[in-house]
């Protein structure tokens, strides 16, 4: 099932210590069937939300993931599909009498949200702390040790390789095909990486799937799933993932909201 992709089955779970990897959104600032906007959370000892479209909020009900649980996100770009629920998940958190919101992001983050809350004055009392983080930096949360990488992309956009449990999960945001965020998933158990439209498009500040399979052909990883797939992409999603998987001889799915994978 779509929904559902395993690396492990989960009878092992109790066994072994793992990685829950579970994809709340893959889709864009268009609405489609089965795809609210980017979001991917991280499970280990504690919980990481990386990036938080519009319907980030009711993905995580679904998940089970409480908001008590739940206090830092990690933003790879500022633009509308990737922050659109994160004033929501902040503002839940307040008037649910939990503390503030931890954000970590790119330079112009904390204008951002200063910008933002400014248009909502009853937002006043929500506490949001910001970390503003530039390529080439590494740093440590809720158990994870993360690695910030340059993508290329329409503004600032950074990809994230995320290290926890001696597993490591590459999250390339939105980005063309590019050597650095290749280069960042090398030896990486899991890439997720964006791959927006099919061919033939060709497309600036998003990846395809030739490109994509090219770039990651002779790059050590164990897995790939797609993410942030346009309209466009409908009923072409076998056609993407074959072609990545053929070109770059790694196994690649197409992945959907609320797919899990246990590491």
């Amino acid at each position: 099932m779509r929904h559902e992709y395993h690396y492990l089955p989960l009878d092992h779970k109790q066994n072994i210590m793992s990685l829950k990897v579970t994809l709340l959104g893959t889709g864009v600032g268009i609405p489609q069937p089965g795809r609210s906007q980017a979001a991917v959370l991280l499970e280990s000892e504690l919980p990481l939300l990386f990036d938080c479209g519009a319907g980030t909020l009711l993905r995580l009900e679904q998940a089970g993931m409480g908001l008590e649980a739940l206090d830092t996100v990690v933003l790879t770009h500022l633009h509308l599909d990737h922050v659109s629920d994160l004033l929501a998940l902040a503002n839940a958190r307040y008037l649910s009498g939990l503390p503030g919101l931890d954000v970590w992001g790119p330079e112009g983050t904390e204008v951002f949200i200063k910008i933002a809350q400014s248009v909502y004055p009853n937002l006043d009392k929500m506490q949001v702390s910001v970390h503003e983080l530039l390529p080439m930096d590494s740093f440590s949360v809720k158990g994870f040790d993360l690695f910030a990488e340059e993508a290329r992309h329409s503004i600032t956009s950074l990809a994230f390789r995320i290290e926890a449990m001696d597993r490591v999960v590459v999250y390339s945001g939105d980005t063309e095909a590019c050597t650095r965020v290749a280069a960042l998933a090398a030896g990486a158990d899991l890439l997720i990486h964006e791959c927006s439209f099919p061919e033939p498009f060709d497309v600036t500040n998003h990846s395809t799937p030739r490109k994509l399979g090219n770039l990651l052909c002779g790059v050590a990883i164990k897995r790939v799933v797609l993410t942030h797939l346009y309209p466009q992409a409908q009923e072409h999603e076998d056609e993407m993932e074959s072609l990545v998987a053929e070109l770059s001889g790694v196994p690649t799915v197409v992945g959907w909201d609320m797919m899990n994978v246990i590491l």
